[in-house]
């Protein structure tokens, strides 16, 4: 891997080719059509998911083809033709779909020419909005699905297939390619991308941070605790690392790099605390939503659940930056720089931006589907924009035409990045749904499950393990909800298997497709981090690695804790989760090596030993590790009073 540090992100082509007026209008209408459908219901299945599909797959080559000042113009019609065809086989599915799902249907060969075009077409769409790793695995997939009878034998033969059975499990029924992922995309994920894009548009952003740096801006190392909170605030709007990290981090690491924090540390900070905003309520990206679709279980019980874990992911990052900034002496951020509350808590601010979340925990946690949910909180927001307007042209002095002017463009910008963003999930989702179904299909899934199984040899800890490293695995070069709906299909099953409930054994996998994005080779959210700090992609990743050490064993904890998911009474809610904020501060103290003073060797590891002990589930060892943790903060609070000049001062 080279140096990162010359990666210019100022002129990004994607954004670039967002400014074709065709395709401003394009995204935007696919956005408002689902926004109508959210209120006035869905269209036929084989209508509405076709539609969504065939924008993704189309979408992807039409960005490509807008590139016209990057490409050559042979290229550019050549995209062209492939976004006609995109569009082509998904519209033959809704003109053909009364005859697709009559029983007797009698296939013909522009059937099967345009199942083959719409699956290769499918692929390469996604190869060029997410990389190539995704794409791969479905050709092999689909191989193995057609061909693996001939070539393969034993307890991994796949059934034989004819053409017509490949043309009704990938392109002509309510499965495949527009399947439950597609219906799941079509009629919640769009609607939430689009709620997010908006209240980006409308100035979320510049709220969050200000917010977040008058909580935080005060402490040791303020900016990039600033950083953990913006993000999490951003994130569960988002429902993206790699969107956050962009996001917030053109605006944080530029902010730690002037104070004379170092860019690796800078751009670590901004990469961990971005990728939990999908663990984060109320919103909780994509994976949650195809999470409450897999469970049967409302998407309510699914973000009370995440709550804890959300809470350990970010006492793990305040943890470790405050103790790094104590050991480093990072300063706090200036007071001349320090918000003020009016400055995010002034009503023309803190209406159009706080309403529609409140709106969204109200309609979700009031037993309203997510998809109305969502539109109502776009609702609320659109709202709330065009009633303080007026106060906003008062207090500067504008025109009330020239605000609303500008509102209804910030409306069409969001819409038009709703649309973007949509493009790579609904590529995502059709590449995922081919893998998925040929999982399901051979009983592939269940055979990689078992296999978890016997290699475990029924060990909950090792068989843990390796779902944890097969959720990263396949989280490498892919988004989090690709890599959780692989995960929930292959390791999943063998948790569930060994004991675990359902609910804890879909939240570990998911949790680990999330840290994918900060694991080491394939790490999306550190290229991007490093990118932007303009430091070192390995140097980065080393920080990543040793600030969020103890992020990494929180999944354990709340599959032997179940408290920590909000399930059981209050006293074992209380009990787990304050045992599992024991585990991780000692954990941090050990990796940090700082507490009042800096740690010697020995220290540290009896830090860690008392961590070990409160992982351990049995109240003997809990009583001793809370003990051994207890005697180990005294004796640094007597200790390291000495201590504290002999911080190592970053310049």
């Amino acid at each position: 891997m080279t140096d990162q540090s010359s990666v210019d992100v100022s002129e990004d082509p994607i954004v670039t080719s967002l400014r074709n007026p065709a395709l401003q209008a394009l995204f935007a209408a696919f956005c408002l059509l689902h926004l109508y459908t959210a209120f006035f219901g869905q269209l036929d299945p084989l209508i509405q998911r076709p539609i969504f599909v065939g924008f993704g797959v189309g979408g992807a080559f039409l960005l490509h083809a807008a590139r016209g000042g990057h490409r050559g113009r042979r290229e550019m019609m050549f995209d062209l033709l492939l976004a006609m065809m995109a569009f082509g086989v998904c519209l033959y599915v809704i003109v053909n779909r009364e005859r697709f799902v009559d029983i007797m249907v009698r296939y013909n060969s522009l059937d099967m020419t345009m199942a083959l075009l719409a699956l290769a077409l499918t692929v390469e769409a996604a190869r060029r909005v997410i990389g190539w790793f995704l794409p791969i695995l479905a050709v092999f997939t689909l191989i193995y699905f057609y061909f693996g009878s001939d070539i393969i034998g034993g307890d991994w033969r796949p059934p034989r297939v004819s053409p017509r059975t490949g043309i009704e499990t990938f392109y002509s029924s309510t499965g495949g390619l527009f399947g439950y992922l597609a219906d799941i995309g079509a009629r919640v994920i769009t609607i939430f991308v689009i709620l997010g894009a908006l209240l980006l548009s409308t100035g979320a952003t510049d709220v969050f941070m200000k917010l977040a740096t008058w909580i935080a801006g005060r402490t040791y190392g303020g900016p990039a605790k600033v950083c953990a909170l913006s993000s999490a605030m951003f994130g569960t709007v988002t429902g993206s690392s790699v969107a956050n990290v962009m996001a917030t981090g053109s605006i944080t690491i530029p902010t730690m790099k002037r104070l004379k924090y170092p860019a690796s540390f800078a751009g670590a900070v901004e990469a961990v605390a971005s990728s939990a905003g999908q663990l984060t309520p109320p919103v909780m990206g994509a994976g949650a939503f195809i999470m409450s679709e897999f469970l049967g279980i409302a998407y309510s019980d699914i973000a009370i659940a995440a709550i804890g874990p959300a809470f350990l992911y970010y006492l793990a990052v305040w943890l470790g930056v405050d103790l790094y900034a104590r050991r480093t002496n990072l300063q706090p951020t200036p007071k001349d720089e320090m918000p003020v509350p009016m400055d995010f808590l002034a009503p023309d601010k803190a209406i159009p931006m706080f309403f529609p979340i409140l709106a969204v925990i109200y309609f979700l946690y009031g037993g309203y589907t997510p998809s109305f949910a969502g539109a109502a909180a776009i609702v609320v927001l659109l709202l709330s924009n065009i009633i303080v307007r007026p106060f906003v042209a008062a207090k500067e002095g504008k025109k009330l035409t020239a605000v609303y002017g500008e509102l209804g463009m910030q409306v069409f910008r969001g819409l038009v990045d709703a649309g973007r963003a949509l493009v790579m999930i609904a590529a995502l989702l059709a590449c995922a749904a081919i893998v998925v179904k040929v999982l399901t299909a051979t009983g592939a899934g269940v055979k990689v499950s078992n296999l978890i199984f016997a290699i475990s040899n029924e060990g909950m800890i090792l068989a843990l393990i390796l779902a944890a490293v097969l959720s990263i695995l396949l989280g490498m070069d892919v988004p989090t909800t690709a890599s959780y709906v692989l995960a929930a299909a292959v390791a999943a099953p063998g948790l569930i298997r060994l004991g675990v409930p359902e609910l804890p054994a879909h939240l570990f996998v998911f949790y680990y497709a999330i840290l994918s994005a900060i694991t080491p080779p394939v790490c999306a959210s550190v290229y991007a981090a490093a990118a932007l700090a303009r430091a070192n992609f390995w140097h980065v990743a080393g920080r990543a690695l040793s600030l969020a050490i103890a992020v990494y064993i929180i999944p354990f904890l709340f599959v032997f804790r179940p408290g920590i998911l909000a399930q059981g009474g209050w006293q074992v809610i209380c009990l787990d989760l304050g045992t599992a904020m024991a585990a991780v501060f000692a954990v941090s103290v050990g990796m940090i090596g700082w507490l009042n003073g800096r740690l010697h060797m020995i220290e540290r590891a009896v830090f860690l030993i008392a961590a070990a002990l409160l992982f351990y589930v049995e109240p003997s060892s809990d009583y001793a590790g809370v003990a051994l943790l207890v005697v180990l903060v005294i004796w640094r609070k007597l200790v390291g009073r000495g201590q504290s000049d002999g911080r190592t001062i970053v310049t």
